[in-house]
């Protein structure tokens, strides 16, 4: 496996006696190795690279194939059956979206099904040796990424977001003056894990005891959720005591590792039950939709924010950088159901490896039909067929699609010979259409660039948020230039022609999220004791016997 093969190499630069290991690089590059050696050395270099407490486990890997087998055979493959590494970001960000809620930071499809964004890489650059990258690029390369590879990638990511947690529970434990040796009563910890969560929330990683009661003091004015937020704690803490009745880090108080269990069952069942806050965000949008578009026009959802509705004051231009922004009618202007739904404005809590946001209903549908397919395409009758029996949230089925719909997927299946590609920008765009509230419009990369507010207020100078007055001028002004302009209603049809498919269309830097994978296993796994072996390899010119296949010439 190519994968496997990387994280080998990558063990090779954190062991000191290597040249037994060396050999067996060696055999699994040249395929001499059998799967099963090679897995049994994967897990067993990987083990070593993270310490004794690794996720990375047989039983691990076994539990995560059966979430990625039926997107992975879905999706188009190379002439070794693997994936590209476009669509390894696309199946790995698909993969921590149903396992965990959870959107990896550099992985995220940002508002748009086909673009990439960098997010980290340019941070860890600075800290990660420049050939490290294109060892993980090269090897990526040469065959793609098969489904046990994805396997030991994203079981390694999750013993990331492990230890993360770990490191951010030990954190409050020093703020509070609390020793990791002694014991705390079940109902004494709930400070410990209010400040845990009001770090998270705030995408913090360090806090001191000096401001501890003040944060605690201000979040619930600066996050209206904060008090369900701490019921939702308490009974998350409840439940895992309950479960735990004999376990020794359970028992006569709660030991370091027992809180430690608690919070992680918080970050696993966090951003579920986050995404009611979002539901209810959409509920109030259908609410005022214009008349079954999947649209909410802007003096509606501006009337709905001057009524005491605080979240829909975004700015036109803030809209527009979501692509949450429509302009189909440009004398009545509105807003995106879906894609304001799912926008980056509505990411609530982060750490430095992910995000939790509104859960993307449209990728549940898209997880049906892969399932049912089990192919890169399909014939336009075959989803017709399928699709007429899926309802979603707000589409009651068995229902019979309309003409126009079923025209369009006829024009899509043309366009590719015949079939319809599942992982391209038209079919996203049709499934629009046939869900508006559900699946966000797919822009045409590059179009847009849906950021978090602070990061366009940074980037533009701007302010994110209109305050009343400024939302009556705008819609003052916006019905002066709808009498000017006597245009027709706001078209239900929004169809641009321009494709462009996850396993195919390639931008300059696409493969920046392979690089921030990579950088995420390096720092976890080796840290600042592997930049120094590094250096000291380097500079006793060591360089070539470390990397004896990366070439001089890497293609960016």
């Amino acid at each position: 496996m190519v994968f496997a093969s990387i994280i080998a190499a990558f063990a090779l630069f954190t062991e000191v006696q290597g040249n037994a290991y060396r050999g067996n690089l060696r055999a699994a590059s040249e395929g001499s190795m059998s799967a099963a050696q090679l897995r049994a050395t994967v897990l067993e270099e990987v083990t070593n690279a993270l310490g004794n407490s690794s996720r990375v486990t047989e039983q691990r890997l076994a539990s995560i194939e059966d979430v990625l087998r039926p997107t992975f055979a879905a999706m188009p493959k190379n002439e070794h059956g693997n994936l590209d590494d476009a669509s390894a970001r696309y199946v790995l960000h698909r993969l921590f979206v149903q396992r965990h809620a959870m959107y990896i930071k550099g992985l995220e499809a940002g508002g748009q099904a086909f673009a990439s964004h960098v997010q980290m890489t340019e941070v860890l650059e600075d800290h990660i040796p420049g050939f490290v990258l294109s060892l993980f690029e090269e090897r990526l390369k040469e065959k793609g990424l098969g489904m046990k590879d994805m396997a030991v990638l994203a079981a390694t990511l999750e013993h990331l977001i492990h230890d993360e947690a770990l490191g951010r529970l030990d954190v409050v434990y020093q703020a509070h003056n609390k020793s990791k040796d002694l014991r705390v009563e079940e109902f004494d910890i709930q400070e410990l894990i209010d400040t845990y969560m009001a770090l998270f929330l705030a995408g913090r990683h360090s806090i001191s005891s000096a401001e501890v009661a003040a944060h605690l003091s201000t979040v619930d004015s600066t996050y209206p959720g904060w008090h369900d937020t701490q019921k939702f704690t308490q009974q998350v803490r409840t439940t895992v005591v309950a479960s735990k009745a004999g376990d020794a880090d359970f028992a006569n108080g709660l030991s370091f590792n027992a809180v430690t269990q608690i919070v992680e069952e918080i970050g696993d069942r966090y951003g579920r039950w986050q995404d009611a806050e979002c539901k209810d965000l959409k509920r109030m949008l259908v609410e005022s939709e214009y008349e079954g578009s999947g649209r909410v026009l802007i003096q509606d959802f501006y009337g709905s924010a001057l009524s005491g509705n605080w979240q829909f004051s975004e700015s036109a231009g803030y809209l527009k950088e979501l692509g949450a922004w429509d302009e189909s009618d440009p004398s009545k202007p509105g807003v995106l159901i879906a894609n304001y739904v799912n926008s980056p404005s509505n990411c609530l809590a982060s750490s430095s490896i992910y995000s939790v946001c509104c859960i993307n209903e449209c990728e549940a549908l898209m997880g049906h039909l892969e399932h049912q397919i089990a192919e890169p395409e399909a014939s336009p009758e075959q989803l017709s067929e399928l699709i007429s029996k899926m309802p979603s949230a707000t589409v009651v089925a068995p229902r019979t699609l309309s003409a126009e719909l079923q025209e369009r997927l006829r024009e899509v299946a043309a366009h590719h010979g015949g079939k319809v590609p599942l992982h391209g920008r038209l079919f996203a765009q049709w499934l629009h259409h046939a869900y508006p509230r559900e699946c966000p419009y797919p822009h045409i990369n590059g179009t847009v660039n849906p950021m978090k507010p602070s990061e366009w207020t940074a980037a533009t100078g701007q302010t994110s948020t209109l305050n009343g007055y400024q939302m009556r001028e705008y819609l003052s002004e916006k019905e002066e230039d709808a009498k000017a302009d006597a245009a027709p209603l706001m078209r239900r049809e929004r169809w641009v022609t321009e494709e462009q498919l996850v396993a195919k269309h390639k931008v300059e830097g696409t493969r920046s999220w392979i690089r921030m994978a990579a950088l995420i296993v390096a720092m976890g796994s080796a840290g600042m004791a592997l930049l120094k072996s590094l250096q000291e390899n380097l500079a006793k010119g060591q360089q070539s016997m470390l990397l004896p296949t990366v070439s001089k010439h890497h293609a960016c």
